[in-house]
């Protein structure tokens, strides 16, 4: 598939995003008898969250042809994981408003405030969940369906929103201190997920153009594969990128995206190294959105002769 940069970071952004209003949300929880006493950092990094799912929802206006009929991605609820998606992303504005306004304009009783923050945290997983299945759900793209996906797009966004959560807590100097073990969690299960995740889409498909005719009891081959000049089809579904590059940019966005924010954690927590983690995170995430769109292929190729 063709690796839109607008799309790229529109589910990295947002996956950021909503892993800091997780997290916001999480810490805010677990130290509500002393929620006051860092309102400052808590109010800043539920900002943080929203302005990133903010960016990259105009991100994602981008790639739309007709941007103005955006609006009729929302009437598909039922039957649409894209229309799921935008709905729940709509609906985390207003939860995080009144979840900043529980804390930082009057205070709020424990009841009120810990289902308050128990939601931030429920629609914003299920907002990411929701982004993943879009793609999950596509059964004429191999590689993308698959549990994995969402399961991916979650540990992602968490791991990422987690380390910016925390640059903003250690730059106020306040809030709870997590223990570098509970941090090693989530890089841990991103990279065992990935690994299983490029061992499945390396597994022979056995799809060829037999079983997209239908035909696979007799002997079938194209008599046209396209012209010379590459059409939408062969330009949107069947990006092409060297065995080599992806073997490359997959070991890059690892180690940008797991193995440096580990090797950062265990030197410390100061504002710099969180810091740095952060960026260092959120490059790696665009590589590896950049490979999972590069490396998928749409079972369209399979009329243009590519069954390799």
């Amino acid at each position: 598939m063709h690796p839109a940069f607008s799309v790229i970071l529109f589910t990295v952004s947002s996956g950021m995003g909503y892993g800091v209003l997780v997290f916001s949300a999480l810490i805010a929880l677990l130290s509500k008898e002393s929620v006051n006493h860092f309102s400052d950092a808590l109010f800043t990094s539920t900002s943080f969250g929203l302005l990133c799912v903010v960016l990259g929802l105009i991100s994602s206006t981008f790639h739309l042809a007709n941007p103005k009929n955006a609006w009729r991605a929302f009437l598909r609820f039922r039957s649409s994981w894209l229309s799921r998606e935008g709905v729940f992303a709509v609906l985390s504005f207003p939860i995080a408003l009144i979840f900043i306004a529980s804390f930082y304009l009057f205070e709020a009783s424990e009841t009120l405030f810990s289902s308050i923050a128990i939601t931030l945290m429920a629609i914003s997983l299920i907002t990411i969940y929701s982004t993943g299945m879009i793609y999950a759900c596509l059964k004429t793209i191999r590689a993308w369906n698959s549990p994995l996906v969402p399961c991916n797009y979650i540990l992602i966004g968490l791991l990422s929103g987690s380390l910016a959560c925390l640059s903003i807590f250690k730059f106020f100097d306040q809030g709870p201190n997590m223990p570098v073990e509970i941090l090693l969690v989530l890089p841990t299960l991103v990279l065992i997920t990935k690994i299983i995740y490029y061992y499945f889409i390396g597994k022979p498909s056995g799809l060829s153009i037999k079983t997209a005719t239908g035909l696979s009891a007799r002997t079938v081959r194209l008599l046209h594969t396209g012209e010379s000049a590459k059409n939408f089809s062969m330009r949107e579904f069947g990006f092409e990128v060297s065995a080599k590059k992806v073997q490359v940019l997959r070991y890059a966005s690892l180690i940008l995206m797991v193995v440096f924010p580990v090797f950062s954690l265990l030197q410390g927590f100061d504002f710099v190294t969180l810091v740095s983690a952060t960026c260092t995170c959120f490059l790696g995430a665009l590589l590896e959105r950049w490979l999972f769109f590069a490396e998928a292929k749409h079972v369209v190729n399979l009329y243009y002769g590519r069954e390799a």
